[in-house]
This record gives C-alpha cells, sequence and structure tokens, in this order.
C-alpha cells in the first residue's frame, strides 16, 4: 500500500470511528497504530516462538514474555477464544494494557515485530489446531478496547483461508466449514 492511500485510510477510518465513539487522543493514536499494523502485517518479520496446542509464547527486545492462547470455553454454545497478553513480573498473565505500562519493559519500538508474531502464530498455529479439534467449530475474539478491534478484524480478514472457514468479521468469529 502507498504511503498517501495508507494516510487517507487512516483518516477516513479514524472519522468513522469517532463518529460513534467518544473521542480521546490516546484512542486515536491506538486506532492510528492498529491500522497501520494491520495493513503492514508481514507474518514472516516475528520472532521466534515456543508452545503447542494452543499456547505459544514469545519475548520481545525488552524480554519481556508475551504469549497467544486459545482457550476453551465449554459454555451451552462452547467456543474457543483467542487472547493474547504478557507476563508480569509475579508470572501472572496480564491481558491490559498490550504492554507494561510505564517501565523500562515498556517500548513501542517493535509494535510491528509484536502484531506479526501474533499473526504468524494465528496462521500457523492457531488456525490448523482449531481446524483439527472437535471440541466446538466456533472461534471468537474479543477485544480489549473498541480501537483494538480492526487489527483483529485485519487479522482474521487476511490470514484465515476462506476455504476452510467462514468469518464474521463484524463479531470477529470464525467457523469452521
Amino acid at each position: 500500500m502507498k504511503a498517501k492511500a495508507l494516510q487517507e485510510l487512516i483518516k477516513s477510518e479514524i472519522k468513522q470511528f469517532f463518529k460513534t465513539n467518544e473521542y480521546s487522543l490516546e484512542d486515536e493514536l491506538i486506532l492510528e497504530n492498529e491500522i497501520i499494523l494491520s495493513e503492514l502485517l508481514d507474518p514472516e518479520d516475528s520472532y521466534e516462538y515456543e508452545g503447542n496446542k494452543g499456547l505459544y509464547y514469545y519475548e520481545d527486545v525488552n524480554n519481556v514474555k508475551f504469549f497467544v492462547r486459545l482457550t476453551y470455553q465449554p459454555l451451552s454454545d462452547p467456543y474457543f477464544e483467542l487472547k493474547t497478553g504478557w507476563i508480569n513480573k509475579q508470572g501472572k498473565p496480564q491481558y491490559e494494557p498490550s504492554t507494561p505500562p510505564i517501565s523500562p519493559d515498556s517500548s513501542a519500538i517493535d509494535l510491528d515485530k509484536r502484531s506479526n508474531t501474533v499473526a504468524k502464530i494465528y496462521r500457523d498455529e492457531i488456525l490448523p489446531f482449531f481446524k483439527e479439534q472437535e471440541l466446538s467449530g466456533k472461534m471468537v475474539i474479543k477485544p480489549i478496547s473498541p480501537s483494538r478491534s480492526r487489527f483483529s478484524r485485519m487479522l482474521i480478514n487476511k490470514l484465515t483461508p476462506k476455504e476452510d472457514f467462514n468469518i464474521d468479521s463484524e463479531n470477529l468469529i470464525v467457523y469452521k466449514k
């Protein structure tokens, strides 16, 4: 995508977002980052990761340990939920904020590489695992803020093979065929 087209897309999507959401500079900046990251997703430019069966870990340039996990929700309408986060100093999973706040461990420098790693894990690990399992044919992504749903939507739309899955982009749901 050309720089001018990306700038126009950013302007348009931010304007559209704030038609239905109260304005905040923080949300505008987060949304701008999410648009750029999702438009330029490159799963090949990612960190090394480890894990299996729906739980994967990787470390960023600040040695913060991040995770991508697919959790099974055994409800009357069972589904899998895709979650991302990082491990705090106490060894507990953190989902919000998306990086450690106001600390030497916090960095937006490699935000693109972290996003690319999530994309690679989603494409190469999560989708094949989801396709093969028999517990549920439904996977849901629940972004932690409205401004972050755009990244989730692009992740689904760009990397989910339409021949194997049906996509509900509005509700961020992937269904096995």
